[in-house]
């Protein structure tokens, strides 16, 4: 009866307090304050629920007294407009009519989608805009159901699938001193503690908000792992010191302060500030309202990370999984200017024109564009043998057509590729005499497809980055490739990660002629595959050397996937030094199908951990047949067919074997006998300097 009695007293003296409440934001730091009273005076259920009736009571009044405080048109009687207005946004209320458009916020750097950002409307309500719901929303006492519904309607649809938004976040706009019911504010932040990686929480800057009604605020999202972003920044109370008191993990930079910013030095000078702040602070720059090439070009040049703005793409109401081609390769243009100091200027090819890149060089140019304003054809790239040029090629998207590259030497940034085709494009490049590409290769998009004809070389030199020689970059799928060409393809490469044919998540690899020499060094290195996805090879009549070193290497095949390798008319060299290596298969994929027919094999493997041919940890189902193989591998676990775990199934027909191992495993396979089959053929196999005759 005591702990009775003080609930009652408590909850007294609770419902006094909130007579001087004067925001939100107060509210829930005084609820929070007695609900941890009550707890600690150990009174029960129905006391809570008193506390939470009278908290929703006094919530209604602060929204009141904000309302009050804010309306324009307080005191004074709606237009008859006005009342239709007011009518249909209550109707939309009522109902949950809400309906929403999605506007990508692009990366800087390259144009790619990084998030969207949820933007209310009211479908088939003629007139009625965001501006419209909040103000009849605020003059009715109803912003709290405003929050509410764009919290759950945007939330159930980031929870519909993974793939709503293709992986990306979706920033969802927050009033977050407006107060929203207490079953539903939990119902949100049960939905938002799922899909903490999914959303950013966006809000304006407002001097408004205490230091306790901040921190209770960023708490609120800290807690559940929630990024949060300030909008408008740059209008209002913005200064540094405000925003210091935010610690934001994104800041949206004000159309106003970008509006014309490459005619206006104080705008550039302020944006350029503010910048700058944020990545002394970690924080994301995000220019927002851009409308025009010259302001993408100006706050990508200042530093900006992110870019928002009718000129990258408006706001519609499907989702799209990227912005036009053009737009992006504009992007990626600025984003080189800033990086060489030196302005893209870009030659727009015609259908079957004949391009000199001297004469491009000497009239300054950096870029060749193929495939704008039309979607076929041919165009020849020719140079001069020994003439390097600072040019390089983009392709439009959807270009199905022929480039020859004949005597071209192309050149980029480090890690940019020299060649770059479009999304949906069928590229077939012929090559004629000796091209060469520095910096970068030929990137082909996973919708994208690329063959390679004629009876040139291609030699390419990687510079010091993650790279890829052909194909796409290491978080990405390739597209199609199909190499078809008499000649000879080189790539060298002396960096961290990279794959000099293929991808970071691998594609379909068709290698059906042509001489292939790939020297890599770094800390993993795979000369045909994928480093983390599945990849699928197929290997015909075509002469093979692959030289690698480094900590990971393979060969043909993946480091983290599945691997299905088919080699037939063909001769493969490979010379691997490193701590796990893998010559044909993979390092640590769940299974490596290998069937190697009428080839010559020839590998010399020197690591800790050794897998000649096969799955290093996984499966491995291997088939050689009519084919002459020698090995030579010295390594604390090494062996010629399959890995030290998982299962090996071994098919041997009419090969000639020359295996020569030194290992602490004493065989040159794990596999049990009942997996090995062997028919024809002859068998040289020393293990630890110990002749062998069979498997």
């Amino acid at each position: 009866m005591i702990s009775s009695d003080k609930g009652l007293r408590l909850l007294k003296e609770f419902v006094d307090r909130t007579a001087d409440i004067g925001s939100s934001a107060e509210l829930d730091a005084l609820v929070k304050e007695y609900s941890g009273l009550l707890d600690r005076e150990g009174c029960g259920k129905e006391h809570r629920e008193l506390l939470d009736a009278a908290a929703e009571l006094a919530g209604r009044l602060v929204q009141h007294k904000e309302i009050c405080h804010s309306l324009p048109h307080s005191g004074h009687e709606l237009s008859e407009e006005e009342k239709r207005e007011n009518s249909l946004v209550q109707t939309l209320l009522d109902k949950n009519l809400f309906t929403y458009h999605f506007q990508p916020i692009v990366r800087a750097d390259n144009g790619e989608i990084y998030a969207y950002e949820a933007l209310m409307r009211a479908e088939g309500m003629e007139g009625i805009t965001p501006f419209h719901i909040l103000k009849y929303a605020e003059l009715s006492g109803r912003l709290g159901e405003v929050e509410q519904y764009t919290f759950m309607n945007i939330l159930g649809l980031v929870n519909a699938g993974k793939d709503a938004f293709f992986g990306k976040p979706v920033f969802i706009n927050s009033m977050p001193n407006v107060r929203t019911a207490a079953e539903s504010n939990a119902e949100i932040e049960r939905m938002l503690s799922q899909r903490m990686s999914s959303v950013v929480i966006e809000m304006v800057e407002s001097s408004e908000y205490n230091d306790n009604e901040l921190n209770i605020i960023k708490e609120k999202y800290s807690a559940l792992g929630i990024p949060i972003a300030i909008d408008d920044y740059g209008t209002g109370y913005s200064n540094i010191s405000n925003l210091l008191r935010y610690t934001p993990n994104f800041v949206k930079i004000d159309r106003s302060l970008l509006s014309g910013i490459e005619h206006s030095p104080n705008k550039k000078h302020f944006v350029r500030e503010i910048i700058d702040f944020c990545h002394e602070n970690k924080i994301k720059a995000l220019a927002e309202g851009v409308e025009s090439s010259e302001e993408l070009r100006t706050v990508i040049l200042l530093g900006a990370d992110l870019i928002q703005g009718f000129y990258t793409a408006r706001p519609v109401p499907e989702v799209i999984e990227e912005i036009p081609y053009e737009i992006r390769a504009e992007i990626r243009a600025h984003r080189q200017e800033l990086e060489n100091g030196k302005r893209l200027k870009i030659y727009t090819a015609e259908k079957g024109e004949h391009i000199s890149l001297e004469r491009l060089e000497r009239e300054s140019y950096s870029c060749v564009q193929i495939g704008q304003g039309f979607r076929d054809g041919c165009v020849t790239v020719s140079g001069v043998p020994h003439h390097d040029t600072g040019i390089h090629i983009i392709v439009s998207d959807g270009f199905a057509g022929e480039i020859v590259l004949d005597n071209a030497r192309l050149s980029n940034l480090v890690g940019r590729p020299c060649l770059d085709t479009g999304s949906g494009s069928s590229v077939r490049i012929t090559l004629v005499g000796s091209s060469v590409m520095r910096g970068g290769g030929i990137r082909v998009p996973e919708d994208s497809s690329l063959m390679t004809t004629g009876d040139g070389s291609l030699d390419i030199k990687l510079g010091g980055a993650d790279y890829y020689g052909i194909g796409c970059d290491l978080d990405s799928r390739h597209g199609r490739l199909d190499f078809g060409q008499d000649g000879t393809v080189t790539v060298s490469a002396s960096s961290h990660a990279g794959v000099c044919i293929g991808s970071g998540l691998g594609g379909e690899i068709n290698v059906g002629r042509g001489r292939y020499v790939f020297d890599l060094s770094g800390s993993s290195s795979i000369g045909i595959g994928a480093f983390r996805g599945r990849t699928d090879i197929d290997i015909l009549g075509c002469d093979f050397e692959f030289s690698g070193s480094g900590a990971y290497g393979t060969g043909i095949g993946s480091t983290e996937g599945d691997a299905s390798v088919h080699i037939i008319y063909s001769s493969i060299k490979v010379n691997l030094d490193g701590q796990l290596v893998s010559g044909i298969g993979t390092l640590y994929g769940r299974n490596a199908d290998i069937h190697i027919e009428s080839a010559n094999i020839s590998t010399v493997m020197n690591a800790d951990r050794v897998t000649v041919l096969g799955s290093l940890y996984g499966d491995s189902d291997i088939c050689i047949e009519r084919s002459s193989v020698k090995i030579s591998a010295d390594g604390t676990k090494a062996l010629a067919f399959g890995g030290s775990h998982g299962s090996t199934k071994l098919s041997l027909t009419d090969i000639d074997l020359t295996a020569k191992l030194s290992t602490t495993l004493d065989a040159c396979t794990l596999a049990d006998r009942g997996d090995i089959s062997t028919k024809g053929g002859r068998y040289r196999i020393t293990v630890n300097g110990r002749q062998q005759d069979s498997i």
